[in-house]
C-alpha cells in the first residue's frame, strides 16, 4: 500500500511539472528561487499566469479561488500549492516594530502578494496583553499569552499549534526548530487532523455568535499545500455568519486539512486576489489593520 502510494505522488509530481511545462511555455526559460526572510515581498506576478479571474498559476506557485455556501453564508477559499517554504509570508502595515495600520488590499498589493488575508492584528494583542510574536524570522515580542491557542510556522512551511499556550509548552514546541511566523489569535480549529473541541471554543469570545470569519489552513505537512479561507457575516439584516463550531466544520469538511487556525474576524475579514478584495466586496466597514499572511511568487521570468 505505502509502495503504491508513493508511487502515486511521484506520478503527479512528473503530471503536474508537464502541465507547468504546457500550459506556461512562456515561464520554462525562467528560473525560481527561494525568497529572503524579509519584508520586501515576492517577485512581481505574471500577468500571463492569471489563466482566469479565479485561479493564477506559474512554475512556482498555484492559487485557486473556490466558493462554497454553508446554510446563507457565502464562504471563500483559496487552494494554494508553493514550491518553496518562503512563499509564504507576512507582511505589516509599514513596521513590525511599530504600531501602524493599512488597508489589506494595499498591503497585498506592496509586497506582489499573488493571494492574501489579514492576519491576527499583532499590534491589539501587543497594546493589551502581550504576545509571542516572530515575524519573517525575527522576534519583536516574547510574552506568552496564557490560555490563547498559538501558531508557529517554521521554516519548512510546517504548522505548529500550542493549545492553552504557556513558555514551557512554546518552548517544548520550538525544540529546535526555527519558528519564522508565529499568531496569537486562534482558536486552533484543526490540531494534527482533530477539530475543535465544543467545550474548549467556550475560551474564546463571541464563539457561540455568528461572524465573519479567517482561517489559514495547513494539508499535509511537507506537501506544500495550504488553505486560506474566509466568510461573509452579519453586517446586514439577513441571517448568515458562522458560529466558530461551524466554521471548524467547514473547514473540516474541505478535506485533507491537518491543522487550521482562526484568524482575526469580524469586519477585519479579508480575502485579496490578484490586488483585489473578494469577500464582503459591498460592505462599507472594512477596516485598517497592522499586518496580513500571504502567498507570493518565486518565479522570475527570463528578460527577452
Amino acid at each position: 500500500m505505502k509502495d503504491t502510494m508513493a508511487s502515486a505522488k511521484i506520478i503527479f509530481i512528473v503530471f503536474f511539472m508537464l502541465l507547468n511545462w504546457m500550459v506556461f511555455p512562456a515561464f520554462a526559460s525562467g528560473e525560481s528561487a527561494s525568497l529572503p526572510w524579509n519584508l520586501l515581498g515576492g517577485t512581481p506576478a505574471q500577468e500571463s499566469g492569471f489563466i482566469d479571474e479565479n485561479v493564477y498559476e506559474d512554475p512556482t506557485i498555484r492559487v485557486q479561488l473556490e466558493e462554497y455556501w454553508v446554510e446563507k453564508t457565502r464562504c471563500l477559499v483559496a487552494r494554494v500549492w508553493i514550491a518553496d517554504p518562503s512563499q509564504l509570508r507576512t507582511a505589516p502595515a509599514y513596521d513590525f516594530a511599530r504600531d501602524q495600520e493599512a488597508y489589506v488590499v494595499d498591503m497585498a498589493r506592496r509586497v506582489n502578494a499573488i493571494v492574501a488575508i489579514n492576519g491576527d492584528y499583532y499590534s491589539y494583542w501587543r497594546e493589551t496583553q502581550g504576545g509571542y510574536l516572530i515575524r519573517q524570522g525575527t522576534m519583536y515580542l516574547d510574552q506568552v499569552i496564557a490560555r490563547r491557542d498559538v501558531l508557529l510556522i517554521d521554516d519548512q512551511g510546517d504548522f505548529t499549534i500550542v493549545q492553552d499556550s504557556s513558555k514551557e509548552k512554546i518552548a517544548e514546541a520550538v525544540n529546535g526548530k526555527r519558528i519564522v511566523n508565529s499568531f496569537n489569535f486562534g482558536p486552533g480549529l484543526i490540531v494534527d487532523g482533530v477539530r475543535l473541541d465544543k467545550n474548549y471554543d467556550a475560551l474564546y469570545n463571541r464563539s457561540a455568535e455568528r461572524h465573519q470569519r479567517c482561517a489559514i489552513c495547513q494539508l499535509e505537512k511537507g506537501s506544500g499545500e495550504y488553505l486560506m479561507a474566509v466568510c461573509e457575516g452579519i453586517w446586514t439584516e439577513e441571517e448568515c455568519g458562522l458560529t466558530m463550531l461551524e466554521w471548524a466544520d467547514f473547514l473540516a469538511s474541505l478535506g485533507g486539512v491537518t491543522n487550521a487556525y482562526n484568524l482575526d474576524g469580524g469586519n477585519s475579514t479579508a480575502l485579496i486576489f490578484h490586488g483585489v478584495k473578494q469577500n464582503e466586496t459591498s460592505n462599507p466597514h472594512h477596516r485598517k489593520l497592522s499586518d496580513i499572511i500571504y502567498f507570493a511568487s518565486a518565479y522570475k521570468a527570463e528578460e527577452e
